[in-house]
């Protein structure tokens, strides 16, 4: 059985609003360009986030990060039969939980501060046995803890020889930067650059990149926003970069 959770009363009323309203707010935008969300299966224009244009669904409100991790993930669970197996979803975004929830036969959420799932946790010391899951899924996250490499091991450590984990991260600059101390406004420890994906490599036996170029255009999983202070690799086009999803497979030690 899978293990479930309960989100506070407000954010499911702030779940079924959004998609009552969401075929209103195509029909208001109609000049708009028109994307599908893979996760919901909403058609129609995007709402725009923080200056980034065509971001959020207006349906289940997924952004472009979590469109890309869904449209990497989906392919690969195809042939990993996940009803036969366990997944740690760390930091779970909405849609998305329920989404592997439904397809696999034993869900695990976890956070360090959030009511709303399974388990308290600390990602650099996660309380699981070694060879728990089959795969964890943590996007977003390895930015926050202070010891991020041993956050990875933990990752490595809680996973099966044949299992995978996808951990994207938001790509910042072109080498990664450790800052001495929290940064105030975005709580990060670390802002990672194409170069991050070592710290990966020293733990998993092979990590895949999988870029916002290589799913459906009409998933819209780019980032639309200026790219001034973006390094070059990360340019699809003028005011438009690429992100990415890595894919570690764990192998055997």
């Amino acid at each position: 059985m899978a293990m479930r959770h309960l989100r506070p009363n407000r954010g499911l009323a702030r779940r079924t609003a959004r998609k009552a309203t969401a075929p209103l707010y195509r029909l208001l935008h109609p000049r708009k360009p028109a994307f599908t969300c893979p996760i919901c299966n909403y058609e129609g224009p995007f709402r725009n986030k923080r200056g980034r244009l065509h971001a959020k669904c207006p349906s289940c409100g997924a952004l472009e990060r979590t469109r890309l991790l869904f449209a990497v993930l989906s392919p690969l669970l195809e042939s990993f039969s996940p009803e036969r197996k366990r997944v740690l979803h760390i930091a779970p975004e909405a849609h998305l939980d329920e989404w592997l929830q439904a397809r696999f036969g034993h869900y695990v959420s976890g956070d360090l501060q959030r009511a709303d799932v399974n388990a308290r946790l600390d990602i650099q010391r996660l309380a699981f046995p070694d060879a728990t899951f089959d795969l964890v899924v943590a996007s977003h996250v390895l930015e926050y803890p202070e010891d991020d490499r041993k956050a990875i091991a933990e990752i490595r450590r809680v996973l099966r020889p044949d299992g995978i984990a996808a951990l994207p991260v938001p790509l910042m600059h072109l080498r990664t930067r450790d800052l001495p101390t929290r940064d105030p406004t975005t709580r990060v420890v670390h802002e990672p650059g194409l170069d991050y994906f070592e710290r990966m490599e020293a733990n998993f036996a092979e990590v895949r990149l999988h870029r916002s170029d290589e799913v459906d255009p009409t998933h819209q999983s780019f980032i639309h926003a200026p790219t001034d202070e973006t390094p070059p690799p990360l340019i699809h086009k003028p005011n438009i970069r690429l992100d990415i999803v890595p894919i570690c497979l764990a192998g055997k030690r």
